[in-house]
């Protein structure tokens, strides 16, 4: 735009400086024409030409400009140069203006591309009466080339124009502009870290722009507010939890003493207390990486603690026509915080309702850790949902349809990192998907 503008506003300024030169260079000799004019009247009377004649020699010799006189019969009496040719367009132009006493029209524009001489004609007259015309065949060789000149140096003025505009006004304007895109788009790559809260300023922005942040502040807000609701659903949720099943607790303790069942309700219901903290902690409404029971434990073997688990998961795939494999139990010992069973009960259970048999899981260890893999033989995942597995209440694109809530894996790495593990999903050659549960091996542990 700042480059269109400014070539409009100098075209005319050039045309400005063509024509001013062109206008300079025919009233000049336009002078010129007219002495010569007034020198002719009396020799075109008497018929002596001679003295006429070295005049325009002479005028030739000083400034190279030829001079011819003709007489009102159109005839050619007195020239500095012959072989003048009168049918020439511009010279029949000026002379047929002149003899029939009207004065030529002033020459066009003198353009540096351009080629050819200035005719400049003036009548010789006595009491009104055209007796001839003098003429000059003007070149304009260089005037063009001061036209020229003339033209870079606005050329380069006009860059340095566009140079400074730009620096001065359009850069700071377009960084103006463009700062509230650059807000945003630092503000969304916020959003995505996890960071709800942020939002952006809509103050002293552009209408469309206002509208824009106010647009994303609500959609930052909504997003927000959901987090909260899945956070205060899983803390209720669990404070329900925990106080219906301290109370059943409480009643089933007094059959404990009669019933061998009840005794195994309680060490259930032990356990249902210890996912309700769990699913507590994943909710942030306990400090993370506390031990559930406040006590200190001796290390657990993580092969050995897998193998116990698989027993019951056997007889569970069985009846459900499913093929189990148990690949390699490497020992290793590693937190004993480590809830393996109800790890284990997440990974095979999703292996057996979204993946594809058999499934195998194997215990191996890979440098300074102890690795849990769960491999099932289905459609896997693409790269983009492998980074989300983990996130709470994700679910797969093509497992939405299915029963679930998303909290399965989010609660197995939770787990992992209450004894600084991690879960990786990735992969595997020949397809299906493969989930690794990576914990630290305890250097110390006598397998």
């Amino acid at each position: 735009m700042v480059v269109l503008l400014a070539i409009i506003a100098t075209v005319p300024l050039a045309n400005f400086i063509a024509t001013g030169a062109s206008r300079t260079l025919f009233l000049s000799r336009s002078n010129d024409a007219d002495w010569f004019a007034t020198m002719a009247e009396a020799p075109l009377q008497s018929g002596d030409i001679a003295n006429l004649r070295e005049m325009a020699v002479r005028y030739d010799d000083l400034y190279d400009t030829p001079v011819f006189i003709v007489d009102d019969n159109n005839k050619v009496v007195a020239t500095s140069k012959s072989g003048v040719v009168l049918e020439e367009p511009e010279i029949a132009t000026a002379l047929g203006s002149t003899l029939a006493g009207r004065l030529p029209a002033e020459p066009p524009a003198l353009w540096p591309w351009q080629h050819g001489e200035m005719v400049v004609a003036r009548p010789v007259a006595n009491n009104g009466r055209v007796l001839g015309a003098a003429v000059l065949r003007v070149p304009t060789d260089e005037p063009r080339v001061e036209v020229r000149r003339s033209l870079i140096l606005l050329l380069i003025g006009l860059l340095i124009s566009i140079g400074a505009i730009i620096a001065g006004i359009v850069r700071p304007i377009s960084r103006w502009v463009i700062r509230p895109l650059k807000d945003l788009d630092n503000a969304t790559h916020q959003i995505t870290r996890g960071a709800l809260d942020t939002r952006v300023s809509t103050d002293g922005r552009a209408p469309e722009l206002r509208r824009l942040g106010d647009s994303f502040n609500s959609m930052a807000l909504s997003l927000h507010q959901a987090r909260q609701r899945e956070r205060e659903f899983v803390a209720d949720a669990s404070h329900q939890l925990r106080t219906r099943l301290t109370s059943a607790r409480i009643h089933i303790e007094g059959l404990s003493r009669l019933s061998p069942t009840a005794r195994f309700a309680l060490s259930d219901i032990d356990r249902l207390g210890r996912i309700v903290q769990r699913l507590s902690r994943l909710a942030g409404s306990d400090r993370p990486g506390a031990d559930a029971d406040g006590n200190s434990e001796e290390p657990l073997d993580l092969a050995q603690a897998v193998k116990e688990r698989l027993v019951g998961w056997k007889a569970v795939y069985a009846a459900d026509d499913l093929e189990l494999i148990i690949g390699d139990m490497v020992p290793g010992g590693v937190g004993p915080e480590l809830e393996v069973d109800d790890i284990l009960d997440v990974l095979l259970d999703n292996a057996s309702k979204y993946g594809a048999p058999p499934v195998e899981v194997s215990v191996t260890r890979d440098g300074t850790e102890v690795v849990l893999s769960v491999r099932d033989h289905g459609l896997g995942l693409g790269s983009r949902d492998l980074k989300k597995v983990g996130e709470r209440f994700w679910r797969s694109a093509h497992h939405r349809e299915m029963p679930g809530t998303g909290l399965g894996l989010a609660i197995v790495r939770s787990e992992a990192a209450r004894v600084g593990g991690r879960v990786v999903a990735r992969p595997p050659i020949g397809g299906g998907l493969v989930i690794e549960v990576r914990v630290p091996l305890i250097d110390d542990y006598d397998v």
